[in-house]
């Protein structure tokens, strides 16, 4: 074995473990009743983007898939929802409250809520 079989080894050794711990992440998240010390809450501050004075709070728990609460400010529709069911993919979140659908953009976190468009941003972890 010379020089450049112990780079490719090493190489090949990284990649396995890469994809294992991409992998287990994956199946972790998909499988999770509920959050847990590695799987903490996503707390969204949200804005209206035309009326700053208009706004919520969101909590999910993405492992679990779900709105845990959310709260608003103002003149919103956004209000007291409790463990809503959300449908994740890479591009969205989605969820559905008296036949509303509400979309996160998980790329420009812009939420849209019947046509009002929030502009949300992640709040720092509390303890």
């Amino acid at each position: 074995m010379g020089r450049d079989d112990d780079g490719n080894e090493h190489h090949l050794k990284f990649t396995i473990f890469f994809a294992s711990a991409l992998l287990a992440l994956w199946h972790g998240s998909a499988t999770a009743d509920g959050p847990g010390p590695s799987e903490p809450l996503t707390t969204l501050v949200c804005r209206d983007r035309e009326d700053p004075g208009v706004g919520a709070t969101l909590v999910f728990d993405l492992a679990g898939k779900r709105l845990v609460s959310s709260s608003g400010v103002g003149d919103t529709i956004l209000f007291n929802d409790r463990n809503v069911p959300v449908r994740l993919s890479p591009a969205a979140i989605e969820w559905e409250v008296a036949h509303h659908t509400y979309t996160l953009n998980r790329a420009t976190l812009e939420l849209d809520v019947i046509g009002r468009v929030y502009v949300c941003q992640i709040a720092k972890n509390q303890l």
